[in-house]
């Protein structure tokens, strides 16, 4: 008998330790769905097309015409800078970065110079009118090479990204294509790709 109710007494406390854990789990569950609950996100940090820049070919740029005078078309490389919160840069503190950079001010945009003085890419406001002064007041920056254009295209490409990422970190910016699509490993590989196959017909052009 004693042993029937033994039996018995051990059964409950599996059952209530069963009950236990189910509620236990239920509750960790349930908080897991609300930590990864994903809240839609509106998209705040387009720009007009009627505010921003349209950047057809680097004439925009008052870019050296070396491709031009080349009878070559020009490959155009795009990298947007955008505001993550689409306030206003420190223009001042924009100024002080792009002297550091070693990046030079000509007729509005500043500008990337290789060693020999030939430019490399330009940085414009990326909203009308399209230039820098004191007195400028931007969200979004724009860089732009001509990768036909250039000595070294690969190089050139690395050294935009390479910008690009260290003005992002500084301020605050969102990365983005011409398209104003954020950036990926994957279209950095790509600009990264046409820019060594351009760099390979330079070359086989040389022997021609």
């Amino acid at each position: 008998m004693q042993s029937n109710i033994d039996i018995y007494l051990i059964g409950l406390s599996v059952l209530f330790f069963l009950v236990v854990a189910f509620l236990f789990i239920r509750k960790i569950s349930n908080v897991g769905e609300l930590k990864v609950k994903i809240e839609p996100v509106t998209d705040d940090f387009v720009i007009d097309d009627s505010e921003s820049v349209q950047i057809k070919s680097q004439q925009s740029f008052n870019f050296d015409e070396s491709s031009k005078q080349n009878d070559v078309e020009q490959e155009l490389v795009i990298l947007n800078l955008i505001s993550v919160d689409k306030s206003n840069f420190d223009i001042e503190q924009i100024f002080g970065f792009m002297s550091n950079s070693k990046a030079r001010l000509v007729h509005g945009f500043f500008s990337y110079k290789d060693d020999n003085k030939k430019d490399i890419f330009r940085i414009a406001n990326a909203l009308n009118p399209g230039t820098f002064d004191e007195d400028t007041k931007t969200f979004a920056v724009i860089i732009a090479a001509d990768l036909n254009g250039v000595e070294r295209p690969l190089e050139t490409v690395k050294e935009m990204v390479n910008f690009a990422f260290t003005f992002s970190e500084k301020f605050h910016a969102n990365i983005c294509d011409g398209e104003r699509m954020p950036i990926t490993k994957q279209m950095i590989s790509h600009m990264e790709s046409k820019a060594q196959e351009i760099a390979r017909l330079k070359q086989l052009s040389t022997f021609s």
